[in-house]
């Protein structure tokens, strides 16, 4: 489903798994994987058959946001933006966890070198 009109713009599902503290987010619509871009240790970002970022996947994901992992079970608010262009693969990571009933919001940013031929797009992958 897109979001607010835009094209590029798609709602998410999450599940997170306890055992393995591992977060996945994927759209919500049908498509077709081509490729998994690694843009650090951990933060893997799946490409469909368009070059277009369909699901990401967060290995230690309590670290990575220093929450306890009980937290991630819980409803959060997600937003990612993606930019591709020649040179690199950029994130740009918002989310909110409820810990103790208090909000707790971050950012997080990461890229790496778009050495996969990733034609240029932008887009953002949203729960809404």
């Amino acid at each position: 489903m897109k979001k607010k009109g835009n094209e590029n713009s798609f709602e998410v599902t999450y599940k997170y798994d306890l055992s393995s503290d591992i977060l996945g987010i994927k759209v919500k619509r049908d498509f077709i994987y081509n490729e998994t871009v690694e843009i650090k240790e951990g933060l893997l970002l799946d490409f469909d058959k368009d070059n277009v970022p369909v699901s990401l996947e967060i290995h230690d994901a309590s670290k990575l946001f220093n929450i306890p992992k009980h937290s991630l079970k819980k409803p959060f608010l997600f937003n990612m933006d993606i930019a591709v262009n020649e040179k690199f693969i950029t994130l740009i990571i918002s989310v909110g966890f409820l810990i103790h009933n208090k909000e707790n919001k971050q950012i997080i940013e990461e890229y790496t070198l778009n050495r996969y031929n990733i034609p240029n797009i932008e887009t953002e992958l949203c729960v809404l």
